[in-house]
């Protein structure tokens, strides 16, 4: 009777007809180390969820949760069969039940050890063993046109098709690598070559092998599958990286295997695999301390910002609402969304800023002309005399803002709020000197400023010129584009997905605001007073978003 988990075996149980008492022994002793193991890592994993929450994140899409409850329920199956050890008197038949109990959960709970290892040697996490599918739904759908059959077995195959096609990774880089662990043995992939028919000893590292001797191996087709998930779930229109690593293969020690991981490596001109084996300075380099690991996992939440920033109209109305800079109370006749804005802001107080001011400060604001004009136009129709103020002041487009000094502007802004301004935080924002129109955009095409996809992407968007501008200037120019518009960056990932010429295109970086807020004129009062006073319908005057 004997132990194996990890990949790695452990001391073993004295043979079945030694003496059952000391088999017990050694099976506790081997329960209660695997017990400590679990005990050892869980709290610090325990740790960063809590530290995960505290950003605002939420624990169930990361993963982290399914993570612990697997754990934890590995953790309870050892001690029970710690308390059946102990208070129970087992004979042989029992010993070997309880046995393979512990072999299942240690394999599980060591395992979880060398994963979180890994993870902590990683940087802005996202999620732990996340599903992606690797196979399109055409390519299911040819495959199964080809077997005679019903449709029930039709509707089996496919099924079949899309859960083999799955694989299972963990997110780092902030979405830009994934991240895959295989507790493969290197005897157990030396067998899969020889199956597949590998010419042990004709190859050295470097050279390229015919793909029919390796190609049909489970690691193949494993990494193959793994390949095709990635090229089909892109990150901001890029193919994650792959880091692939064997904790229980050492490179050096039979130079065939060595050869086969080069081999995979090489699987996908446009796919970046990294293979790290036991050797590696990556796995060789130690976790850092686990505050750091924390620290590193958790990321800056602001990377990927561009020293300078695109600012979308929309965000430009959050930055002078009055609902952003003053205390208000709701009011009745409001609509749902502003008075919720305002709640919310009375509540929390500062909600708005808070989500905003961090993002902008160091940075150099810019909005586009036509953005600029959009923006005063729409507030000369909806905006409070207060939010037409902080818009001059913002974005400066009449010649008297224009001429007052930026100490002049800054220091206004500030009386129009009851919220601090940054001394760090651009204000005002500088209008760009060119124009971005369709025909700018025509000619950056031919420039090679604009891929060719930006042509389809204007017309998909039929965008107005504000718009057109906006995200076609932030693209040409690789600056970010800020914006608090829930579906614009959607959008235009589908259309660029859905047009490009190549692999290389790629779109607009375009960073979301979850926070938003409108302009109060349309609620400041009553709709009867509002209709007197102005003359208008105001039921017709619609803040474009």
């Amino acid at each position: 009777m004997g132990l194996e988990f990890a990949g790695q075996s452990e001391p073993q149980l004295p043979p079945s007809n030694d003496d059952v008492a000391t088999i017990n022994q050694n099976m506790l002793k081997v329960t209660r180390q695997n017990i400590s193991i679990c005990d050892s890592y869980m709290p610090e994993i325990e740790a960063f969820l809590k530290v995960v929450e505290s950003k605002g994140r939420n624990p169930r899409v990361t993963g982290l949760l399914s993570f612990i409850r697997k754990l934890r329920k590995e953790h309870d199956i050892l001690k029970r069969v710690e308390s059946e050890l102990v208070d129970e008197e087992q004979d042989e038949i029992g010993l070997g039940l309880l046995n393979r109990k512990l072999v299942a959960s240690s394999t599980i709970v060591n395992h979880g050890q060398v994963h979180w290892d890994i993870l902590k040697r990683c940087r802005s996490f996202r999620i732990v063993n996340q599903a992606f599918q690797g196979s399109a739904k055409e390519d299911r759908k040819k495959q199964v046109s080809r077997i005679i059959g019903d449709g029930r077995e039709k509707q089996q195959l496919n099924r079949t098709l899309k859960e083999q096609a799955k694989v299972e990774v963990d997110v780092v880089e902030g979405g830009s690598e994934w991240l895959d662990i295989r507790w493969l043995q290197a005897d157990r992939l030396a067998r899969q070559m020889t199956d597949c028919g590998w010419a042990w000893g004709d190859y050295q590292l470097g050279d390229g092998v015919d793909p029919e001797e390796w190609e049909d191996t489970p690691l193949a087709k494993q990494m193959k599958r793994l390949v095709a998930a990635a090229k089909m779930n892109r990150h901001e229109y890029r193919i994650p990286r792959l880091r692939i690593v064997f904790p229980n293969i050492t490179k050096g020690e039979n130079e065939d295997v060595d050869v086969l991981l080069d081999q995979i490596c090489r699987l996908d001109p446009l796919v970046e695999i990294i293979i790290e084996d036991s050797s590696s300075v990556f796995m060789k380099t130690p976790p850092p301390i686990l505050q750091d690991a924390i620290r590193n996992l958790i990321g800056d939440e602001f990377d990927g910002l561009t020293n300078s920033l695109n600012m979308d109209h929309t965000i430009l109305v959050d930055l002078i609402s009055d609902i952003t800079h003053f205390k208000l109370q709701s009011q009745p006749w409001q609509a749902q969304t502003t008075q919720l804005q305002i709640e919310e802001e009375r509540r929390q107080g500062g909600v708005m800023v808070r989500a905003l001011y961090p993002i902008l400060q160091g940075r150099t604001l810019i909005c586009t002309q036509e953005a600029a004009e959009h923006f005063h136009e729409v507030l000369s129709t909806v905006g409070t005399a207060t939010e037409r103020e902080r818009g001059r002041l913002l974005v400066p487009y009449d010649d008297e803002t224009r001429s007052m000094s930026t100490e002049d502007i800054r220091s206004r802004f500030e009386e129009l709020s009851t919220h601090p301004l940054p001394h760090n935080v651009q204000v005002p924002i500088r209008i760009l000197d060119e124009t971005w129109t369709m025909a700018t955009v025509t000619q950056a095409v031919a420039d090679g400023r604009l891929p060719k996809v930006a042509l389809d992407v204007a017309q998909c968007g039929a965008f107005k010129s504000s718009k057109l501008s906006i995200y076609m200037y932030g693209w040409a120019t690789g600056n970010v584009t800020i914006t608090s518009n829930k579906e614009v960056r959607g959008q235009i990932r589908t259309w660029v997905e859905a047009n490009r010429r190549d692999d290389q295109e790629c779109g607009p970086i375009i960073w979301r605001i979850d926070v938003t807020r409108n302009l109060l004129a349309k609620s400041a009062t009553p709709p009867s007073a509002l209709k007197a006073e102005n003359g208008l319908d105001v039921d017709t005057l619609t803040r474009q978003r």
